[in-house]
């Protein structure tokens, strides 16, 4: 039953193509670069906290070795990597 409110949560292409970038820990500047959907730093930031916020994405910071300590303001000393609801969610709703 638990798994069915993953697929239940309806992403936006520009956070869907963030969370399948961040299978593995990716910095703040890779995903701006790599990003296709979108060049604004400020919107990509606002989608991978979107993504934090569903608890797909988390954050770490190289300074502090606690993963739920974030700062938002500092999202470039970031790296973001998806959670285990985040990677469920990748499986049951594969790309197209």
């Amino acid at each position: 039953m638990e798994s069915e409110s993953y697929q239940m949560i309806e992403l936006p292409d520009l956070e869907m193509e963030i969370l399948r970038a961040c299978l593995f820990p990716e910095t703040f500047n890779t995903l701006v670069d790599e990003c296709k959907l979108e060049n604004k730093q400020s919107v990509i930031a606002d989608a991978i906290k979107n993504l934090i916020h569903y608890k797909l994405l988390v954050a770490s910071n190289a300074d502090v070795s606690l993963s739920w300590i974030y700062d938002s303001d500092k999202m470039k000393d970031s790296s973001f990597k998806a959670t285990a609801k985040g990677v469920e969610w990748m499986e049951l709703n594969p790309p197209d």
